[in-house]
């Protein structure tokens, strides 16, 4: 992390500080209730990731839902484990410096820590009270500090991902103080989405992941795909202090195909991204969703500070939606106080080389699955909505940037006229590639 970033992040946190924090989750931890210990009391081994330890871990998660709830310790140290799933009113605490990496077999997917209720692996014959179950109550946090989930050794393959926190059914959350060491991997470190079902009911008293803050989190070496933060069904949730190294910050990309799908009542503070795509990304695909209020974003070195796209629905949703239409951001939606800070080692997709100033062609390096480039800032704002709906935009400034810096939100139709693809094969032509 360069010293502006860490300045900028100072000044978010004191900036945080002079203010009442912003909180969806409210604390129902005991801090006088019953507390165990995972080294003390499981059997936990700190053998720095040696064997997977995940059936011990779920054992103390288990052993604290059987009594009622508590607090479960995690003593410094470096663990494997996965698919550790988290049960009402258990709050895991995290000793800060704590390092897990994931256990994740070549070929597969793989979550670490998954908020939400048990249900049966045979999701055909699952009753509707097993598809509307929910925890409550939980927690994943750093005590003093940062806890890591690192998977940074890992090269990416087809067929692989991982994330280090989903989130289904669950109300009353609270995810704080977490880093995650990516290697430009598929998803993103944390990911909230609803249960994809078919079944169609409007009572359901938890359709997604629902009333939680999520604070004091960084991803490192994101894919420009992916990135910290993705929001395909959230409701009444609160972000704080977030930082990406490459890939998106906080993506509000609603594109999980299902009629439980969209984000409703999402606010969000100092929200930084630094050599990556954007702080905040807002595509709602087909999904009708509510209002998002985001004040305080940052970009240094990135694409964008701020994109907003069009809906558009996908081939998937017409075959089990047929009238499903163009999604939208609710009316009232706005992002405020963004800055944009220039640099040449930003992920540009290819698809806006009509919007990369020709003079920066020779500073363009092709790199992620060559669908991005290393390359410089556009722009502050990109608002490819077309009057489709608005989401408004205040207090915008940008720094270094000679180009666009008359354009504080950038439209398709201040593209140079052409086609990408072409001038995409163009530019590669030069290269030789």
């Amino acid at each position: 992390m360069t010293n502006t970033v860490k300045l900028i992040l100072m000044t978010c946190i004191l900036a945080a500080w002079s203010v009442p924090a912003v909180a969806r989750y409210t604390e129902t931890m005991d801090p006088n209730g019953l507390t165990k210990n995972l080294v003390s009391d499981f059997g936990l081994k700190n053998d720095n990731a040696k064997s997977n330890q995940s059936k011990t871990f779920q054992k103390g998660i288990d052993s604290l839902a059987k009594a009622g709830g508590g607090r479960l310790i995690v003593p410094k140290g470096t663990y494997r484990l996965a698919g550790i799933l988290l049960k009402s009113n258990v709050h895991i605490l995290i000793e800060e410096g704590t390092v897990f990496k994931p256990y994740w077999p070549k070929g597969t997917k793989a979550v670490v820590f998954l908020l939400d209720a048990e249900r049966p692996t045979n999701k055909k014959k699952m009753t509707l009270e097993q598809e509307m179950a929910f925890i409550e109550n939980v927690s994943i946090r750093g005590v003093g500090g940062q806890f890591t989930i690192d998977y940074s050794d890992r090269e990416r393959r087809n067929g692989e991902g991982i994330r280090g926190i989903l989130g289904k059914m669950v109300r009353n959350f609270l995810i704080e103080n977490v880093d995650v060491k990516d290697n430009y991997s598929v998803y993103c470190g944390i990911t909230l989405t609803p249960l994809q079902t078919k079944r169609e009911s409007k009572d359901w008293p938890v359709s997604r992941s629902t009333a939680g803050t999520v604070r004091n989190c960084r991803i490192f070496n994101a894919s420009p795909g992916y990135g910290l933060t993705q929001l395909h069904g959230a409701q009444s949730v609160h972000f704080e202090n977030l930082y990406a190294g490459g890939g998106v910050t906080l993506r509000l990309e609603t594109g999980a195909v299902g009629d439980k799908t969209a984000i409703y009542d999402i606010t969000a503070k100092n929200v930084v991204n630094e050599n990556g795509r954007c702080a905040v990304m807002m595509g709602p695909h087909s999904a009708m969703n509510g209002i998002v209020k985001i004040e305080d974003v940052i970009s240094i070195s990135s694409a964008f500070a701020v994109s907003i796209g069009k809906g558009g629905v996908k081939e998937a949703e017409l075959k089990i939606n047929p009238d499903a239409t163009d999604g939208i951001f609710a009316k009232g939606s706005y992002v405020k106080n963004i800055r944009a800070v220039f640099g040449k080692t930003a992920q540009v997709k290819t698809h806006v080389m009509m919007r990369i100033p020709e003079e920066y062609y020779d500073d363009l390096d092709l790199r992620w699955e060559n669908k991005f480039f290393e390359g410089p800032s556009i722009g502050a704002v990109k608002d490819d909505t077309e009057g489709h709906y608005t989401v408004i935009i205040e207090n915008v400034t940008m720094e270094g940037f000679k180009y666009n810096n008359d354009k504080l939100i950038l439209k398709p139709e201040d593209a140079r006229p052409g086609k990408w693809g072409q001038e995409v094969r163009k530019w590669k032509e030069t290269k030789g590639l």
